[in-house]
């Protein structure tokens, strides 16, 4: 396979959940305002495999907060706006 797979920068999401499957919409915030500027792709999982990426990106974070010997912080107002606390972790 020499075609290479496009690479695209997010920094806003929005998911979707229904009996058929998971969605995430990846876009870009505006510079100016913060303001989600653009959507760049979508992706569609399945219930399994959305569990299974959210799973494994954890490990990864965790393994890469400890070797690190770094906390990734989420601000506490984004945490509040998108309904997560310290437990969820």
């Amino acid at each position: 396979m020499n075609e290479q797979v496009p690479e695209y920068y997010s920094d806003v999401f929005y998911l979707r959940t229904n009996p058929w499957g998971v969605a995430i919409t990846f876009g870009a915030a505006s510079p100016k305002d913060g303001i989600p500027d653009h959507d760049t792709c979508v992706v569609r999982l399945s219930h399994v495999t959305a569990k299974a990426v959210s799973m494994i990106i954890k490990k990864h974070i965790k393994a890469y907060e400890k070797d690190n010997r770094t906390m990734i912080t989420i601000p506490p107002a984004l945490m509040s706006e998108l309904g997560i606390g310290p437990g969820d972790w």
